[in-house]
């Protein structure tokens, strides 16, 4: 079988996760086009009930009544179609319509509306079950019900005011009815307006919240690797000229090494790339080795929870990239206990002062942490602070490490070592 290359292989992962984005907009637009259908379809369905006043316009002998009152009639049913068609479209992310839209349709509707009733006289009632319809649909609370309660007034006040017309209750009492209807559909389609905008949001802070971890994870996993590659780089340099064999050696490590971030930055970018104590510990013994820094690392992990695995695990690669990047140290220790894990070296420590601990167990720092012995009696006599951003100690790692920390409920403590180095530690309840 013809082995096919990894370039092209991306490629055709490109061309195939840019196919399924595009057939998934496509579908996306499909549904939106046919959800316009059906609003317009449903919005175009109530207009048969402007039949009566049509057929009376018809009718009418006088040309000028007829045709004037057909086009004011045509225009309002138009006007109708139109606010309910583009109305989704219009609403803001409230869920409401701009003032100007609602002070033009209504402005509008009512001239086009008394137009018809100069034309087609008492057949022209029906009508303001559509002016009702409209109010509650571009309005909402107080000013729609206002609305809708000058459109009762005027279905009873109007015919009562022009000789030969009656007053008809049950145009009144359809107009209410067809209000309340349309004050349940015009509440669905606000909440549907803000669940959309909310489901925006959500989807707006995964992205953000991936953004931030993948950074994270490629700060953690590129600085850990990189400085064990400089560090290499520099002993290969100076084993160059006289022990050329190790120098090969420390650069097929360096290799190796290259390969593995590599690997690691592409689990990272696939979303499953799992760090354990174990794994991290024998990058530290390397990185520890190549720094001419002695590692006194656990022999054991059998009593560290599985839930803790991975926060103690990046806690020893970030603990073990800023000892080998700054410390200067020639000793590096690393302790683990069942709630802790600790990374101490005997360097040049956290630049800037630190808020000194009682060395007695039991006893908190001036953050009001706890310091207790659970990791022997070398540190319970570190002089640890809680690290805070922008303080002594902060980086980019660190407040990597604080994120991890804090989602699983646990802390970051960094200060100096017995010893007067750096110390940095890790608690998960």
């Amino acid at each position: 079988m013809t082995a096919v290359p990894a370039r092209h292989r991306d490629n055709g992962v490109d061309a195939t996760a840019g196919a399924t984005a595009h057939a998934g907009q496509a579908e996306d637009e499909l549904s939106a086009r046919r959800r316009g259908a059906l609003r317009w379809a449903l919005a175009g369905i109530w207009l048969i009930y402007l039949a009566l006043p049509a057929a009376a316009l018809w009718d009418d002998h006088n040309l000028v009544r007829r045709y004037v009152g057909l086009a004011a009639l045509l225009g309002f049913g138009a006007l109708f179609l139109a606010t309910f068609g583009l109305g989704a479209r219009l609403r803001q992310p409230g869920g409401r319509l701009p003032w100007a839209v609602q002070a033009g349709v209504t402005g509008l509707a009512t001239a086009l509306t008394a137009l018809v009733y100069a034309t087609a006289g008492e057949k022209a009632a029906g009508l303001l079950v559509y002016l009702a319809v409209l109010a509650v649909f571009m309005f909402t609370g107080l000013a729609a019900w206002a609305t809708v309660a000058v459109i009762l007034v005027a279905s009873l006040a109007i015919p009562s005011l022009v000789p030969g017309w009656r007053a008809n209750p049950y145009d009144t009492f359809q107009i209410l009815v067809a209000a309340v209807a349309m004050w349940g559909v015009a509440l669905l389609i606000q909440r549907n307006a803000q669940l959309a905008a909310a489901q925006e949001e959500i989807a707006r802070l995964v992205r953000a919240e991936e953004r931030s971890r993948f950074g994270r994870d490629l700060h953690d996993i590129l600085g850990h690797s990189l400085t064990v590659v400089a560090v290499k780089a520099e002993l290969a340099g100076r084993l160059a000229r006289t022990a050329p064999e190790r120098a090969e050696a420390e650069i097929a490590d360096m290799e190796h090494i290259a390969r593995e971030a590599l690997a690691d930055v592409r689990a990272a970018a696939a979303g499953y790339r799992e760090v354990t104590i174990a794994s991290e510990l024998a990058s530290a013994r390397t990185a520890l080795t190549a720094a001419c820094i002695e590692a006194d690392l656990p022999a054991g992990l059998a009593h560290v929870p599985p839930g803790k695995q991975e926060i103690f695990g990046w806690a020893i690669r970030e603990g073990v990239t800023n000892v080998v990047r700054h410390s200067g140290a020639t000793h590096c220790s690393i302790r683990v206990a069942g709630h802790e894990v600790e990374i101490t070296d005997d360097g040049r420590g956290p630049a800037g002062p630190v808020n000194a601990a009682s060395n007695g167990p039991g006893h908190g720092n001036s953050d009001g942490d706890q310091i207790g012995d659970p990791l022997g009696a070398d540190s319970a006599r570190a002089r640890l602070r809680t690290a805070v951003p922008g303080g002594p100690g902060s980086g980019h790692g660190l407040a990597g490490l604080r994120e991890r920390a804090a989602a699983v409920g646990g802390s970051v403590i960094v200060g100096h070592s017995a010893a007067g180095g750096f110390a940095l530690r890790v608690r998960v309840p």
